[in-house]
């Protein structure tokens, strides 16, 4: 399976999530209010994603640069 095929799955899979998720604690609202919350929140939540991961990848990255030197700087 192609990655953009795997990715637009997530995206559906996530969508039909969250407008579930709204539709059932909204208690008794019909589905198009839900429909359009999660139209807004999906990408909200992949972006978050995106950024959670980032920042966990920079932080390991400047942990390596920071706290284990290339033996070259080392002064023993």
């Amino acid at each position: 399976m192609p990655k953009w095929m795997r990715n637009a799955g997530l995206v559906l899979v996530l969508y039909g999530l969250l407008a579930l998720m709204i539709r059932f604690a909204g208690g008794g609202i019909g589905w198009g209010w839900p429909l359009a919350a999660a139209v807004v929140a999906t990408p909200l939540v992949l972006w978050m994603v995106w950024l959670r991961r980032r920042m966990r990848e920079q932080a390991q990255e400047w942990g390596r640069r920071r706290f284990r030197p290339w033996p070259e700087e080392r002064r023993r």
